[in-house]
């Protein structure tokens, strides 16, 4: 990562990227007197935004505590590439290349969109003008520009699986800016249709624990799709996460096939499921769903390590299974058929975390899909993993996510 001395000049790096992917592309430093820059070329006129700083200014906003790089997407098909610059170890600036569109949009989708959003007629020429002219940039192909941007700006070396999953884990960013409606899904969720090509293709990477493969199957998958239908919003969620969790039980079977023990690939789908119908937010459904996919490749490449003892493995399958428990070093002695003390020191040589380590990052891992997926109370969060009081939960939680629970619970909203 660069320190102030010896990083490039950001003007110099932005002119380049937008020369480069001929994208717009806008900087703000933040700073006592903050500086902001934009280059576009052909950039259409906003017809929410008569001034395109604000436009921009809007996705700052939306994700001001953001640390990493993401593709932020509205449901008005736009979608943008939006990099942290760090310098010292601090965010002292942000970098936004965009807006771009997946695809080429239909007269229809035109149409639908309208409709949804409820534009009056003489606004709609203004609105189809605009798509028509962004640029169309796939999702993969917007994940490689994001991973190049950061290489640039922070000479950090990320993988694409990282800010994939970092960018359907946050919400469309202008989501919290508008008023709740009644709209279709940004994009038919098509991943466990029958007429998708690829399902066997996935479910095989499952089996095998292929995750890094997986991930770039995933983001070809969801690149580029529309939405279409006309439910309404209560029954197109509903139809959605039928989808879901049809798609996350036959994931479980795949896992199982691949090793996975079965009663852990029944417990996993049970959890997912659960974290699915808590959900009233089509963008966190399938969010959700294709954390539950990565996370069945996970653990069956896991549970593949040569170096992971049975007795370890088993101790583990436990521990997830009773999270919501208090779990004893004797109990976990009882399940490997092994003395406390030699347990302890076999987990720490398969695995390079003591097993009080471990109970904790797992129990952390709970606890953000808890704070993602539901508005339970952060106190009550901590109580049903066991913390014995909250002070104690917001201490580890912070040990293993680098942020307070509520700063993680507010990160994207």
């Amino acid at each position: 990562m660069f320190v102030m001395d010896n990083a490039p000049d950001l003007s110099y790096l932005c002119k380049l990227l937008h020369e480069t992917l001929q994208l717009p592309v806008y900087y703000k430093k933040e700073a006592d007197v903050p500086e902001e820059s934009f280059w576009s070329v052909g950039m259409p006129a906003h017809p929410s935004y008569s001034d395109s700083y604000d436009l921009f200014r809007a996705v700052i906003l939306a994700g001001e505590d953001l640390l990493a790089p993401v593709v932020q997407e509205t449901d008005r098909l736009e979608q943008f590439a939006v990099i942290p610059v760090k310098r010292n170890g601090r965010r002292a600036a942000v970098v936004i290349l965009g807006p771009s569109s997946r695809q080429k949009p239909s007269e229809a989708l035109y149409a639908k969109l309208l409709d949804d959003h409820g534009i009056p007629t003489w606004e709609r020429n203004e609105w189809i003008s605009y798509w028509r002219g962004l640029q169309n940039v796939d999702s993969l192909r917007l994940l490689h520009i994001c991973l190049s941007a950061n290489w640039m700006l922070n000479m950090e070396a990320l993988d694409v699986m990282d800010v994939f999953q970092t960018s359907f884990q946050s919400d469309s960013f202008m989501r919290r800016k508008e008023k709740e409606r009644e709209i279709a899904d940004r994009r038919e969720f098509s991943l466990f249709q029958e007429t998708y090509g690829s399902v066997d293709q996935m479910l095989e990477l499952i089996r095998k624990g292929k995750t890094t493969e997986l991930m770039k199957q995933l983001a070809k998958a969801t690149s580029g799709q529309a939405p279409v239908g006309a439910m309404s919003s209560r029954g197109h969620l509903r139809n959605v996460k039928n989808l879901a969790i049809g798609g996350i039980t036959i994931s479980s079977r795949a896992a199982a096939e691949g090793g996975l023990n079965e009663e852990l690939a029944s417990a996993l789908c049970e959890l997912h499921i659960r974290h699915i119908e808590e959900m009233n937010d089509l963008s966190k459904v399938e969010a959700a769903v294709i954390g539950a996919i990565v996370d069945f490749a996970d653990r069956v490449a896991l549970s593949r390590k040569t170096n992971v003892s049975k007795q370890v493995r088993d101790s583990m399958d436990y521990i997830y299974k009773h999270l919501f428990k208090e779990i004893t070093f004797k109990q976990l002695a009882v399940v490997s058929g092994l003395n406390p003390h030699y347990l302890s020191k076999l987990f720490k040589k398969d695995t390079g975390f003591t097993l009080a380590n471990y109970i904790q990052k797992e129990r952390i891992e709970e606890a953000k899909q808890l704070l993602d997926h539901s508005n339970d109370p952060i106190s009550s969060i901590g109580e049903r993993l066991t913390f014995y009081d909250q002070a104690h939960f917001v201490k580890v939680f912070k040990k293993y996510a680098g942020v307070t629970p509520k700063q993680y619970r507010n990160r994207a909203r």
